[in-house]
């Protein structure tokens, strides 16, 4: 039996409702046309004060371009990234040690995930462009101590491209080597403020979670045959001497003295 389309099964069930378009908007709520109109006309009441402000034809110009700009792009709280916020970026201190740390754990991670994949296979390790990334980070937290560049400047840093940095960054905060908080911002413009979506900052930590366990399953032993100087087991204290201390008189070294 041959498969059906959703609309050829409406069509048969439900001759009276229309056929189903791709372009078709998605249906909203009550709420949203009330948020949407509000939007409005607020749009309208900015362009109206601020058109009767303009001192040149120029200005006018620029007003209603801002304001058909804007209403053909819809509300700006309807283009917000999910999670999204006011906030700067926060300021790192990172030493080199848990510098080296980092990049010795995302390393080994990346050498037993690519060991454990499937033959012929260019998927499910962890690519060498994460490891671009993130150098691009450190590099950016020792220099001006906060991280908050575009996709863009990460790409040029990095020397990948924009879509191979959005996955680099899926990868290292899937591991825990990375947070990343999404931001938005004010602007100004012909008709006042809007808000838009601004550069996500960055803050590099040490892994806690699913980072530390892959670590501490990929990890190698280490080649070198000089005992750690932290090792303790290693010196064993007899609680039992063969030998008496020095100090006191052997027993029985006078006996049978006459």
């Amino acid at each position: 039996m041959p498969l059906q389309s959703l609309d050829q099964i409406n069509a048969g069930l439900f001759p009276e409702l229309p056929p189903c378009s791709a372009d078709s908007e998605r249906p909203q709520s009550a709420r949203q046309r009330q948020q949407r109109a509000d939007w409005e006309r607020q749009l309208a009441r900015a362009y109206g004060y601020q058109i009767n402000l303009a001192r040149s034809a120029d200005e006018r110009a620029e007003i209603e371009a801002e304001y058909e700009a804007q209403l053909k792009a819809g509300p700006d709280y309807q283009r917000y990234r999910r999670g999204s916020d006011f906030r700067q970026a926060p300021r790192l201190s990172i030493d080199r040690n848990a510098i080296a740390r980092m990049k010795m754990m995302l390393q080994c991670i990346r050498r037993g995930t690519w060991r454990g994949k499937q033959k012929g296979s260019h998927h499910g390790g962890v690519p060498h462009s994460a490891i671009e990334v993130f150098d691009a980070l450190v590099m950016l937290t020792q220099k001006y101590g906060r991280v908050f560049p575009s996709l863009v400047g990460l790409a040029y840093l990095s020397t990948r491209s924009k879509q191979t940095v959005v996955n680099a960054i899926k990868v290292l905060e899937f591991y825990g080597f990375i947070v990343v908080h999404r931001r938005i911002k004010r602007i100004r413009t012909a008709l006042g403020f809007k808000t838009v979506q601004d550069t996500n900052a960055y803050v590099i930590q040490e892994p806690r979670g699913l980072g530390l366990v892959a670590f501490e399953r990929f990890k190698e032993k280490s080649e070198s045959r000089n005992q750690a100087a932290s090792r303790t087991d290693l010196y064993i204290l007899k609680r039992n001497p063969p030998y008496p201390s020095p100090w006191r008189t052997p027993a029985g070294i006078f006996a049978g003295a006459g």
